[in-house]
């Protein structure tokens, strides 16, 4: 039995690279791509947090210590206090990165290339990290629980937990936001 092979030749097709469709989309809708690369760090996050046990860390359910603060007659850890909890952080997430991107990132003093980028958002993400666990762990979450200045009350796996939580928010923040990709993603573009 013989099989006939038939060649078929076509014009290759044009490379896409996801990149390149993010950052011209983020120049045509710029609030738009703020307020997704917010949704999405936030959102990844959150994931890390929840898996932070698996090496050696305390969970971080942010949403659930929010469900205490937005729903304080609902009792913890109900589905009405999680979703609002829910709410409440993604909420914080998209304003914290909506200040980042129109009013401080423009002000950092790093370059305006992928390292400087990236730095941004990790110092950014840092100073969110200390105002956490220096200010809303010990006197909001949990007041007179013994979490002390900067968290260190139970532990240096906290304040760590916090601060690698922040880092991952930094990370996409980073990978989604940058200017300075999407001005040289229109100046690559132009004919």
């Amino acid at each position: 039995m013989s099989v006939n092979v038939v060649e078929v030749s076509a014009a290759p097709l044009p490379e896409v690279r996801a990149d390149r469709v993010w950052f011209r989309w983020c120049a045509q809708h710029p609030v738009a791509a703020v307020l997704i690369t917010g949704f999405v760090a936030t959102q990844m996050a959150t994931t890390v947090g929840f898996f932070l046990p698996a090496i050696g860390l305390p969970e971080l359910a942010w949403p659930l210590s929010n469900g205490v603060i937005a729903a304080p007659n609902t009792p913890e850890g109900t589905a009405a206090s999680y979703f609002a909890g829910q709410f409440m952080h993604y909420l914080d997430g998209l304003a914290f990165t909506v200040v980042y991107a129109f009013l401080l990132h423009p002000r950092l003093p790093f370059r305006d290339n992928d390292a400087g980028n990236f730095l941004k958002a990790q110092v950014f993400s840092t100073v969110l990290a200390l105002i956490s666990v220096g200010l809303l762990v010990p006197l909001i979450y949990e007041p007179g629980k013994g979490f002390g200045l900067f968290s260190f009350g139970h532990g240096w796996q906290f304040p760590l937990a916090v601060w690698i939580w922040h880092l991952v928010f930094g990370a996409h923040l980073a990978a989604l936001y940058n200017p300075g990709r999407v001005g040289r993603q229109l100046l690559a573009d132009r004919p």
